[in-house]
């Protein structure tokens, strides 16, 4: 027995039906699968690179790259950095990290203060002040100074974190595709 023409145009409307479904779910998962990776992203990037990287304590040299760095310390709850005509006030408080960079490569780098991450006990990021950066910096040649092989500098990145709170771990990054080296405080 042969359909008739109002099943067979029933059967085509299910068939649409079904196939606007697969393709509603498809694009659903691919949504869901672009916010995972927005929203753990940075989590799930944070825990290969320190599977790779080297970790050191305050005081101790390690290496990213072409540059060791060695962070000599921390200072926190600082309001105001700069003079009495220019200055920057933090919105919560300015954390300073005084480090050491040398360049132990065979060719010239470039050390970006934007690379540097600081992170507190909960595992909460922090990024570097730049603008405050440059203010600290006023006698250092730190920021955006390419380092030729053999040569160091110092001078210090600076944080503007929650006044409740402290850094725990710095960490330090000679390129953005290097894996980082960890500072423990």
């Amino acid at each position: 027995m042969e359909p008739s023409d109002g099943e067979s145009g029933r059967g085509a409307r299910v068939a649409v039906l079904i196939g606007a479904a697969i393709v509603l779910v498809s694009l659903c998962s691919c949504v869901a699968a672009v916010a995972a990776v927005v929203t753990w992203g940075d989590d799930v990037y944070r825990r290969l690179v320190h599977d790779r990287g080297e970790t050191v304590a305050l005081g101790q040299a390690g290496r990213d790259g072409a540059f060791e760095f060695t962070v000599s310390r921390i200072d926190c709850g600082i309001a105001q950095i700069g003079d009495s005509f220019v200055n920057q006030t933090a919105i919560g408080q300015y954390c300073l990290a005084e480090l050491t960079v040398r360049n132990v490569g065979k060719r010239p780098a470039i050390f970006e203060d934007a690379l540097q991450r600081a992170y507190s006990p909960d595992g909460a990021r922090y990024a570097a002040d730049s603008a405050a950066g440059i203010l600290a910096n006023s006698e250092h040649q730190l920021f955006q100074n390419q380092i030729n092989p053999g040569n160091r500098v110092t001078g210090v990145v600076v944080y503007d974190i929650p006044q409740d709170r402290h850094i725990a771990e710095l960490e330090l990054h000679e390129s953005e595709d290097s894996a980082g080296l960890r500072v423990t405080l």
